[in-house]
């Protein structure tokens, strides 16, 4: 008895280790698993998941600046610029941008320098971007148009959405696109200075492109004694349209960084269309 007790417990430990492993082998068949919390019908396709340990906050080009957020507008919004894919180091190279901007210098006065002019005298750089031609925006409500050329849903409100059932974007029974052109660049660097928007870089960008702390201070007037206002129509020296595919920034002395930051989607186009229409009553209470 002493002997067959002792063999008994030799063999604990065994069966502990033996177990989990035989329940392991009866999960390993080619059906899905009972908990898999992905469509059946995407079994066996071509599809790499992923996850984020936090919900994004913002999806606003402008305004998004963590990584669970890039992750998705990583793919919706293009900047001028991006960063070769396999190049290493890392190499900026156009996106919908013609080609990489290059610089020109300026003295206080306004008149050209040349490239190796001495730091202390450039008081302005100035970058000119062209955009490709034939770059088109995804449909989108914002962008619908009628016969007449006028928006549908200009007049919309919290209201108008309740009645005709307005939950998601998929709701809109119009939508529209249209080609970005330069002028919704323009637009997106002035939404950096608008305080409804809050962008995170507002602060770092108001010290190099010229004028953005003003148009800041502009708007913030605006906004606190109530009045509507257009963003496009206040002055501003910082980045100017050109012609349909072509706009310029404008900074304070030399600043090379800023095409790394033309590769982000802080500088991504936005449509004015689409500020207004998410403006209407009843959208912000939809998120």
């Amino acid at each position: 008895m002493i002997c067959s007790r002792r063999a008994s417990v030799r063999r604990w430990p065994f069966l502990i280790l033996v177990i989990p492993f035989l329940f392991g082998l009866a999960a390993c068949r080619d059906e899905q698993p009972w908990n898999s919390p992905y469509p059946a019908a995407e079994v066996g396709r071509n599809i790499l998941y992923s996850s984020f340990g936090q919900r994004p906050k913002h999806l606003d080009p402008a305004r998004a600046y963590s990584a669970n957020e890039y992750t998705f507008i990583g793919q919706i919004y293009e900047p001028p610029l991006q960063y070769h894919y396999l190049d290493r180091p890392y190499r900026l190279v156009p996106l919908t941008a013609e080609r990489l901007p290059e610089a020109r210098y300026l003295d206080a006065a306004g008149r050209p320098l040349p490239a190796g002019a001495a730091d202390e005298r450039v008081a302005y750089t100035v970058y000119e971007i062209r955009i490709r031609p034939g770059v088109r925006y995804a449909p989108h409500p914002a962008l619908a148009r009628t016969a007449a050329g006028a928006s549908p849903y200009a007049s919309i409100d919290a209201a108008w959405l309740e009645t005709h059932g307005i939950e998601t974007l998929a709701d809109f029974p119009e939508t529209g696109s249209r080609e970005v052109t330069a002028a919704d660049y323009v637009h997106e660097i002035r939404r950096l200075a608008d305080p409804r928007v809050l962008s995170p870089i507002f602060g770092i960008m108001s010290e190099y492109i010229v004028g953005l702390r003003e148009l800041g201070q502009a708007l913030r007037r605006e906004r606190a004694a109530g009045r509507a206002v257009d963003i496009d129509t206040v002055p501003f020296d910082g980045a100017e349209v050109v012609d349909r595919y072509t706009y310029r920034i404008k900074v304070h002395g030399r600043y090379p960084q800023l095409l790394y930051w033309l590769a982000m989607p802080f500088f991504s186009p936005m449509p004015a269309e689409v500020d207004r229409f998410y403006a209407r009553p009843g959208m912000g209470e939809k998120n």
